[in-house]
Parts: structure tokens; sequence; C-alpha cells
């Protein structure tokens, strides 16, 4: 483990890659306020131990390759920047349950409001305690997420996850699923490593599941929480917000005006003003930091890493299979690759225990084809 100081027994967890690490610096400046008796510490995927933002930050800031060191290039190669994020949960909270006795994880779109009291008094008694998703059925309205969405998604939202040492078991099993198979298969329900959380259900003898409607507050679960503002606080269902959710919403902020979302965001006015507030952090958090580019999205060579890479090389292909260091393939061993697989039928899976992620383009397209053979039998 990385030496870095503690001062308390309970941590609060994040990960992110570099060019996201605004939101991690906003979701901080909540925690300074309503968490200052536990130690936050974000694990940044592309870390630059040179850049001065990370020693400023004021709180501990390590580089993700800790958490899967033997294999980081094959690791991170495989995955999309929020692919590898979400993989690393289960990992990051191992790492600090060897420090701290009871840890939480919160995505980084997220925001306190309030002290996560009732979260760390859960985690006294409980091994892990998750969040679901909605504890009410979603009406059918026409707002997103829809019911199917949310049914995808999974029982629990992964964005707040927390744990102490009696979930390390549980947690070494999390890892084992997201380490290859941190993927979206629609047509199977997966979605990234929310999927693998409904099996708490059953895998974690103390389990705690958090119905408190003023943690994880979302858009997929807008319909059975009432949000109000009185003065400068927000409540939800007549109680004090404690955390917010910001997943979904913050897409393409950067690039729209807040008019125009406003016309998507049909949750009501204060949602949107939450909103409204939530980007104007961002924006000031975003300009006090230097431009950050994300450094696995290319080959050593300067070539793009193309989505077909990255499964073939989590497919776990035979030319790939003893590659240390993908990013390294030379423009005339990729060609040689392409020559090979281009021969292959495209559902080609020499192991087994990695799940093929289809688009939807092909899965339609298959659709098609069994539906034309059955009328044409």
């Amino acid at each position: 483990m990385s030496s870095f100081s503690s001062k308390f027994k309970r941590a609060i967890v994040s990960i992110v890659t570099n060019d996201y690490f605004y939101q991690a610096m906003a979701l901080w400046r909540s925690i300074q306020r309503f968490e200052p008796e536990s130690d936050f510490v974000v694990f940044i995927v592309g870390y630059d131990e040179k850049d001065p933002d990370y020693q400023c930050a004021g709180f501990t800031v390590l580089d993700a390759k800790v958490l899967n060191e033997k294999e980081w290039e094959r690791f991170v190669f495989q995955y999309h920047p929020l692919e590898a994020s979400c993989a690393l949960k289960p990992q990051a909270l191992l790492y600090l349950l060897e420090k701290y006795e009871r840890v939480i994880y919160l995505d980084t779109d997220m925001r306190l409001f309030g002290k996560m009291e009732r979260g760390w008094k859960a985690l006294e008694q409980r091994d892990l305690s998750l969040t679901p998703h909605n504890t009410t059925p979603i009406p059918v309205s026409g707002i997103q997420p829809s019911r199917f969405i949310v049914k995808m998604s999974g029982i629990f939202n992964a964005g707040y996850v927390g744990a102490s040492r009696g979930a390390i078991s549980f947690l070494k099993w999390w890892w084992q699923q997201t380490e290859y198979n941190c993927v979206t298969l629609i047509h199977m329900g997966v979605y990234l490593d929310q999927f693998y959380l409904n099996y708490a259900v059953t895998l974690v003898e103390r389990l705690h599941v958090m119905k408190d409607p003023t943690y994880n507050v979302a858009s997929w679960n807008h319909h059975e929480r009432e949000l109000e503002k009185i003065g400068s606080c927000y409540f939800v269902n007549k109680q004090p917000l404690t955390c917010f959710h910001f997943s979904g919403w913050m897409k393409g902020a950067a690039y729209s005006s807040l008019e125009s979302r406003k016309k998507d965001l049909l949750f009501g006015e204060i949602f949107f003003d939450l909103f409204c507030e939530h980007q104007e952090l961002l924006l000031s958090e975003k300009k006090k930091l230097s431009e950050k580019k994300y450094p696995y999205a290319h080959f050593q060579d300067g070539e793009r890493v193309d989505k077909i890479w990255k499964e073939w090389l989590r497919r776990d292909i035979p030319e790939l299979k003893n590659i240390q260091n993908p990013f390294l393939l030379t423009s005339d061993q990729r060609e040689c690759v392409e020559e090979i697989m281009v021969q292959r039928p495209r559902d080609f899976r020499p192991n087994l225990d990695r799940e093929i992620v289809l688009s939807p383009a092909i899965i339609y397209e298959s659709i098609y084809v069994t539906t034309a053979l059955e009328l044409s039998a």
C-alpha cells in the first residue's frame, strides 16, 4: 500500500479519470463542509505525479495504477474511461479497508448536502450498505430514465457503496466480475459494475439496504422524492437532503446552454435550479485546474485505440494474450492481427469467462435474420 497519512478511522473514496478531476474537487467542497471527520481519498486513472493540481488538492490523491499494478496496461487498454473507473470500485474499497474501519464510495458526480450519519452508523453493525435505485414502482410518465433503463441498470446504484471489513470477501468476488466484464450488455440487463451488486442480497449476510429517501437522490427516483428548497437548504420528503447524484443530468452540460437543457429536465424547477447551481460549481473548479488529456486513448504511435481493439483484448484473443503493454503495438503488428480477426466470426470468444459486447446494430441484425428465417420456414 502506498504510504499516506490518515487522520480518522473512516474514509470517503472516489475514482475518476484525470480529465474529470474537477468533479472530485467539487465533491471535496461538500465533504469539507459536512464530513470534516472523514478522510477523502481519490484514485486517478491517468495520474501524473508531476501535475501540481494533485499535490495542492487538499485531500489524498493516488494513482489508480496501484489497484491493479501487474496488469495495468492491459486492464486500462480494454476499457473506456468510465468502464475502467467503475471496474476499479471494489479494488479501491479493498485498498482502503486495509487502513480504515469503514469506507464509503461516492461517485464524483455526487454532492453532499448533509452529514452521512446514518450511512456511517449502518456500517457499525453491517458489512455492506447499498442504495436501491428506487423503493416504489416507477410510473409510466414519459420522463427519462424509463422503467426499462432503470431495470437494466440493476437493483442498486453503485454511486454509493458503504463497506466495513466484513465485506472483504464480497468485494473480492465483485472485483473478479469487474476486472474483465465491466461492460454494458443491454440484451442481458448488465450495466457496468452495478449488475453484480444484485448478488449482494444473497452473498452478503449482513447487508444494509439504505432506503433513506435523502440518500442518492437522482433522476431515477425523482418520482418518489419530493424536493423543495427552504432558504438555502434543500429538503427531500420534508427531510434535509443528504446527498444528490447528478448522473445523467450532467451529460453534455458543457456544450449546451442551460436554457436548452431546461427543456430536457422535466423534473421541476427546483431540480433544474439545483442542476444549474452545480454546473456553476463545476465550471468554477475546472477553471482552477490545468488542462488534462486522458493518456490511454492512443497507441504509442498516435493512432487512436478503436473500440474493436479494446474488445479484442478484453475477449482475450490468442494474438494478444502475451502482450504485456498493448499500447506499444506497432502499425504492422496491428495490421497482422486485423487480417486474422477479419477471417473469424464476429462473436469469436476464446475465453468463455469474458462476455461478448454486441453493438445494437449487430443485435438488431441478428433479430431480423432470425425473424426472416422463422417466416421463411
